[in-house]
């Protein structure tokens, strides 16, 4: 049975297609970390979200403790 399988040899074509595509792969890698750095953004985003949940959360900590006192 395994007398009929072909061997594997290897394909110069897909060899240098392969090595082609790594080597464009890696010379764009190269030049995105070359490129100058887009500014980062102030972290004003994450604080104004991170406020607006507090009270939010405060608030339905005031409505739940109204409704569990009874007023």
């Amino acid at each position: 049975m395994i007398k009929n399988l072909p061997l594997l040899t290897p394909d110069p074509a897909r060899t240098d297609r392969l090595r082609a595509r790594c080597h464009d792969r890696l010379a764009k890698h190269r030049r995105a970390e070359s490129e100058p750095a887009v500014p980062k953004r102030t972290g004003l985003e994450p604080a104004i979200t991170g406020a607006l949940c507090m009270i939010y959360i405060s608030a339905v900590a005031a409505i739940a403790a109204q409704v569990l006192s009874g007023q």
